[in-house]
C-alpha cells in the first residue's frame, strides 16, 4: 500500500513548492532577493539515503522533467540535475553514515550544487543573466538558508516514511 503512497507524496511535495513560493513571504528578505524552495530535491536526496539509488534516480528523472516543463524554458536542466545529484548522493551514502546530520548535510550540499549548476546553464544559454555576485547575494544565500531549515524540518518525517516503505518493499 505504501508503494502507491510514495508517488502521491512526491506529487504533493512538487505542488507544495509552488504553493510555498506563492504564499509565504519573509519580512527579512528584500524585494530583489529570490527564495527558491527545493523541497522536492530534499525529498529525493532523503530517498537516496533511506530507500535506494534506483528509486531516487528514477523519481529524479520523472520529477525533474516535470519541473522543467513547469518552471523552465529549457528541458533537461533539472531532469539531469535531480537525477545526477541523487546518484552522487547515493554513492556518498555508501561511504558516509546515514544518520540525520549527515543526510541533512548532503541534502543541503546538493541544493547548493543544483543552484550553481542551474546558474551556470542559464549563464551559458542567456548572456544577460545576473552577475555572479548578484546571484550569490540575491538568490543563492536566501535559497540555501531556506533549504537548510527545510531539511532540518523534513528529515525526520521522510526518514520514518522511507524506512517503513523500504521494509515493506523488502518483505514483498
Amino acid at each position: 500500500m505504501k508503494r502507491f503512497l510514495l508517488p502521491l507524496i512526491m506529487i504533493l511535495v512538487f505542488c507544495a513548492e509552488s504553493i510555498y513560493t506563492d504564499l509565504v513571504r519573509f519580512p527579512f528578505v528584500s524585494v530583489e532577493q529570490q527564495v527558491v524552495p527545493h523541497f522536492l530535491l530534499l525529498a529525493l536526496i532523503f530517498m537516496s539515503a533511506y530507500i535506494n539509488q534506483k528509486h531516487a534516480v528514477i523519481y529524479g528523472l520523472i520529477f525533474g522533467f516535470l519541473y522543467d516543463i513547469n518552471y523552465t524554458g529549457v528541458l533537461g536542466v533539472y531532469m539531469f540535475g535531480f537525477a545526477g545529484l541523487c546518484y552522487l548522493a547515493a554513492k556518498a551514502f555508501k561511504v558516509l553514515q546515514t544518520n540525520a546530520l549527515m543526510v541533512i548535510l548532503v541534502a543541503v550540499l546538493s541544493v547548493c550544487v543544483l543552484e550553481f549548476y542551474v546558474y551556470g546553464i542559464q549563464t551559458l544559454i542567456r548572456s544577460g543573466t545576473m552577475t555572479f555576485n548578484d546571484f550569490v547575494i540575491q538568490r543563492f544565500l536566501p535559497t540555501a538558508l531556506l533549504n537548510i531549515a527545510g531539511a532540518v524540518i523534513l528529515v525526520l518525517p521522510f526518514r520514518l516514511f522511507y524506512i517503513s516503505l523500504k521494509k515493506e518493499l523488502r518483505d514483498e
